[in-house]
């Protein structure tokens, strides 16, 4: 872990220019801001990408430079064991229900197909929730070996003696799906399952839009693989970004007070009306762009 964190020091040279704002409040592009409020020390809001992808983990050198000077860590969730058994844990039923039993037989064979799985082989997920096998399709595959970009930042923080914290914890992001009608875990899964095999091109085309630094590109590209169910994915937004945003910007007053925070929450949470960067506007912060 040590080498892995050394590694993540190295940054990215970028050309020196700030993202194209139409007018105040245009967050459409743009990945690290300056939040201001009087009386403390500028802070720095990042958008991440839950990938290990080698040219993501390798941080552009204005984030890096924000990131080391820096007097503290915020991230969404701070991870260690104990999370993440919780999370194993929860992906599992428990009551008697099978994966098989809630999704039926057709789609339970395609979820067998999608995963090179044979009947005789089933018992490797025939107790999982709907939610846990989405994630399994969903989850970005050979993009490096090393650690998520999130993680390595809070390796780094350790390294540099940063107070690290976390804005949820895990029982609250366990909660995201796992609270989720198991109606509704299916409807997900189905419309999983019809683009899995399109998840390595969909995921180049989004790292190149965080490239690019265009959050209003990524969420045009999660709204083109949106669920067919417009209730289902409402309710999954509304989850998944809207109450989870709002919470995030209360919980990071703290760390904006004190000042000199860095906070780094996945990049689809910063735009958008219920977004991070509008949240903390209207809550009267001043709100710019960095990179």
């Amino acid at each position: 872990f040590a080498a892995a964190g050394a590694q993540a020091a190295d940054c990215r040279p970028v050309a020196a220019e700030k993202p194209v704002a139409a007018k105040v409040g245009d967050f459409s592009r743009g990945l690290l801001w300056k939040i201001e409020t009087p009386g403390s020390r500028p802070s720095h809001l990042f958008g991440t990408f839950h990938t290990s992808d080698p040219r993501i983990v390798t941080l552009p050198c204005p984030v890096r430079q924000a990131f080391d000077a820096a007097s503290s860590y915020t991230m969404e969730m701070i991870m260690n064991g104990t999370g993440l058994v919780s999370m194993a844990e929860a992906m599992f039923f428990r009551d008697g229900q099978t994966l098989k039993q809630v999704l039926g037989d057709a789609l339970y064979r395609e979820t067998l197909e999608a995963m090179n799985l044979e009947p005789s082989q089933a018992g490797a997920i025939d107790t999982m929730k709907p939610w846990a096998i989405m994630l399994v399709f969903s989850s970005p595959r050979h993009q490096g070996r090393g650690l998520f970009l999130d993680i390595a930042l809070q390796l780094d923080a350790t390294r540099l003696n940063k107070p690290t914290y976390g804005l949820e914890s895990m029982q609250e992001q366990i909660e995201v799906f796992n609270g989720m009608r198991i109606e509704d875990q299916v409807v997900m899964l189905r419309d999983t399952l019809q683009t899995h095999r399109l998840l390595s091109g969909i995921m180049e085309e989004l790292t190149q839009l965080y490239l690019r630094r265009d959050l209003a590109g990524l969420v045009a590209l999660s709204d083109k693989y949106r669920p067919e169910d417009t209730r289902v994915h409402r309710a999954l937004m509304d989850r998944l970004l809207t109450r989870r945003n709002h919470n995030m910007a209360t919980r990071m007053a703290e760390r904006l007070k004190e000042g000199n925070a860095f906070i780094a929450v996945g990049a689809l949470h910063l735009p958008g009306e219920h977004g991070l960067l509008r949240l903390l506007t209207d809550a009267g912060y001043r709100v710019s762009p960095v990179y």
